[in-house]
């Protein structure tokens, strides 16, 4: 059975971790959860009755000996928990963003190498039934191969969704959820673009606001893809919704749930339709003109599910000595793109993606590439976070 141990016991581990990982049975057990805060600690511990709570991360991993630590806490923290736990010997599984630049990213992928550790992120939404059931028809007689691809997000942010570390950042449409679709073109595509090209507008009264995202990118052989994320709108939310362009049909995904009647007339066919639709958490449909057919369902939390997918195959690999998805290595150049559409945006021109893309660790120098005075949250809340997730932590000890 696989020991877990998780930094962070907050919304990403009540919400999704901890489902996630009660969906994989007897493969695994939590044994210690850690946070700096005493009501999440008791929290977690009362609902999901964790073994043990910590307020210290290091006491954690020394006492509990996992075989695995899940770090869920702000992206400014993974660089160092990260070191820490592959210190000690022990595997990563690692909230997304990964980290806060290509350097730190080098040096974490440096170290998980160096101490023969697994280091993987999770970029879970790959693992949706809705995503990977599109991902399978791509190359199909019945779609083709894929030409282009277009995602686009509305979302209405409120107070509980600016609380805390979140609302703190001073980038975080791009980094924090754009990471996402940044890794589903590079999944869907089986390539990495060679160029992109953003604007991130800021029409709100507070121009430090980033609201809008309109990004494309290119491939090498010419096909391309399009985001929009747009937090203006005052529509109906759309968590995320894309359309893969095919040879021979196209294909649309949507996350969330809906239960829908509608009734219509196909203006050009002059042909009445009726559609009930009812789904609880995302839905993928096969489209070709005015035919289409539902392909794949996720359930009510497709983030819990996707992520216990994905753990199981970090198990597996661990287990047999396989290559697992979204490795570190891999997962920094999905986190080149956000960098690269930053720098796009401020600099107002298309950037070569080729200077951001993994290069061999000992020319690991990439401040240059991580975006001019790129900051992920506030000086003055990266500080109190370090200070006291840091405090009376022992020196170490052990061999």
């Amino acid at each position: 059975m696989i020991r877990i141990a998780i930094i962070g016991l907050g919304a990403v581990t009540h919400n999704i971790h901890l489902p996630a990982y009660s969906r994989l049975g007897e493969r695994v057990t939590v044994v210690a959860g850690c946070d700096i805060d005493a009501a999440a600690r008791a929290w977690v511990g009362k609902k999901w009755h964790l073994p043990k709570v910590y307020d210290n991360s290091e006491e954690m991993i020394a006492k509990a000996k996992p075989d695995i630590v899940s770090i869920c806490t702000p992206p400014a923290l993974h660089y160092e928990q990260s070191l820490l736990a592959l210190d000690y010997g022990c595997h990563v599984f690692c909230e997304k963003p990964l980290a806060v630049s290509l350097s730190q990213a080098d040096a974490m992928i440096h170290a998980a190498e160096k101490a023969n550790r697994l280091f993987v992120v999770n970029n879970q939404f790959p693992y949706m039934n809705i995503h990977r059931a599109a991902k399978a028809l791509i190359g199909s007689s019945e779609f083709g191969r894929l030409l282009f691809l277009h995602a686009w997000q509305t979302f209405h942010p409120t107070a509980k969704t600016e609380t805390g570390w979140r609302g703190k950042m001073q980038r975080r449409l791009c980094f924090e959820f754009g990471v996402h679709v940044f890794e589903l073109i590079r999944f869907f595509f089986g390539d990495n673009p060679v160029k992109i090209f953003s604007h991130m507008p800021a029409p709100g009264p507070d121009k430090k606001d980033e609201v809008v995202n309109i990004i494309s990118v290119e491939f090498a052989d010419g096909r391309g893809a399009s985001i929009l994320l747009d937090r203006l709108s005052k529509g109906p939310e759309n968590y995320l919704a894309m359309r893969l362009d095919g040879e021979f049909a196209t294909i649309h995904t949507a996350i969330g749930g809906e239960m829908r009647f509608e009734l219509g007339m196909h203006t050009r066919e002059r042909r009445p339709f009726a559609v009930f639709n009812l789904v609880w958490g995302g839905k993928a449909v096969l489209q070709n003109g005015n035919r289409s057919k539902t392909i794949a369902k996720d359930g009510i939390n497709p983030f819990a599910s996707a992520t216990a997918a994905h753990f199981r195959n970090f198990i597996h690999a661990i287990q047999n000595g396989s290559e697992p998805y979204c490795t570190a290595r891999d997962n920094r150049n999905t986190l080149a793109l956000v960098f690269a559409a930053y720098d796009s945006a401020q600099s107002e021109r298309a950037v070569e993606m080729q200077p951001y893309l993994a290069r061999p660790l000992q020319n690991n120098n990439h401040d240059d590439l991580d975006g001019n005075a790129f900051a992920i949250m506030s000086r003055e809340n990266k500080a109190g976070w370090h200070e006291r997730s840091l405090k009376q932590i022992p020196s170490r000890s052990h061999s």
